[in-house]
């Protein structure tokens, strides 16, 4: 066979092992890469810089992992950015280990990665959590200001934030938690991912949530929802959006007589899930959607209908260690900048108030 334009001799013949669990692709050579990396260097976020790939979109594959096999693939340590840090669980150990054993039989690219290729450097700023376009802003400012800034975003949900600093892979978090217990936002969630020692809130600002929906589209409210005839457009799980959507259908639900745990059945595409409100609100402009819970600033920029929900609270949670960093002082200082406040201003569903900036828990 004689290929056009090309030199059989320059040609490279690359095998790729897959270890699949019913079907569905469990580990491919990526992300052995990142399970080995996460092994020796304690670190998730390094892991993801050594090998090269999104920090978000592993934490979403390791995630699918752990729910197909109802067990942690990793835990929570001593070391890291802040103080945390991640390793294997036996899970992990033994998926990786059988990765390896059966690439060893091929060939062992994992264990001839040239040093020369592998970079293990720590973002000046890494940030996660709940997406937020004001914080977007406040990034971006900083960033205009110091280009040489290195600085790693990734959206994970307020939960996923959380669990972020935890482990010590990011020095700030994004988030909006509502306990439906105690009617507080975010203060009550420190202590449930362990750290009530090592992070303060600082006060954010208020965000404004709500129902988004064409107008040709009639809605009444929440438990319209649950007629099954609205294509829904829902949040990722671990999101603030997500957790509050829940809580509120379940009351909806009670109010109709209906048993809580029948919510997923009775909403269509209850599991078509997108990460930042923006998508949310594109969905249902295009007409892929016909509903969703967003933020008013979303909704608004798609020219859509908007039911407000509630005022919330969207925060900053900041491990201790990195409250040191000069970089973080002059982030939270931007916080409390006029720049800042005047922009968040003009941004429709956002509201400010005399709090912003100030440590309100930890």
């Amino acid at each position: 066979m004689t290929l056009r334009g090309m030199h059989p001799e320059g040609l490279t013949v690359r095998a790729e092992i897959f270890l699949e669990w019913k079907g569905e692709v469990i580990l491919d050579s990526k992300l052995a890469k990142v399970l080995r990396e996460i092994e020796q260097r304690g670190s998730l976020l390094t892991a993801c810089r050594t090998v090269g790939v999104p920090y978000a979109r592993t934490w979403e594959r390791l995630t699918r992992i752990e729910e197909l096999f109802n067990e942690k693939l990793i835990e929570a340590r001593r070391g890291g950015l802040g103080g945390g840090g991640a390793r294997l669980t036996k899970l992990g150990k033994e998926l990786l280990k059988l990765y390896l054993n059966a690439e060893a039989k091929l060939s062992d690219p994992l264990r001839n990665v040239p040093e020369s290729k592998v970079m293990f450097s720590v973002p000046d700023l890494a940030v996660a959590g709940s997406n937020d376009p004001a914080l977007e802003v406040l990034i971006g400012i900083l960033k205009a200001r110091k280009h040489d800034l290195d600085v790693e975003v990734s959206w994970l949900g307020s939960a996923g934030g959380l669990a972020t600093l935890m482990r010590g892979d990011a020095h700030i978090a994004g988030v909006h938690l509502l306990d439906p217990a105690t009617g507080k936002y975010n203060v009550p969630f420190l202590s449930r991912y362990w750290l009530e020692d090592k992070a303060v809130i600082v006060r954010g600002y208020q965000r404004e949530l709500g129902l988004a929906f064409r107008p040709d589209t009639k809605i009444n409210g929440i438990s319209d929802l649950l007629n099954h005839k609205l294509r829904l457009v829902n949040r990722n799980p671990g999101s603030g959006t997500r957790a509050l959507l829940d809580h509120l259908l379940k009351q909806a639900a009670l109010d109709k007589g209906i048993n809580p745990a029948y919510v997923p059945r009775l909403i269509r595409n209850y599991d078509r899930e997108v990460k930042t409100h923006v998508e949310v609100a594109r969905e249902i402009a295009t007409g892929a959607a016909d509903v969703g819970i967003t933020i008013r600033y979303a909704a608004e920029l798609y020219g859509l209908q908007f039911m407000r929900l509630v005022w919330e609270w969207y925060d900053l949670v900041v491990l201790k260690e990195a409250m040191r960093k000069s970089i973080m002082r002059e982030l939270l200082s931007l916080l409390r900048s006029r720049e800042f406040v005047q922009t968040i201003k003009r941004m429709k569903g956002y509201r400010i108030t005399s709090e912003i900036g100030k440590i309100v828990s930890g």
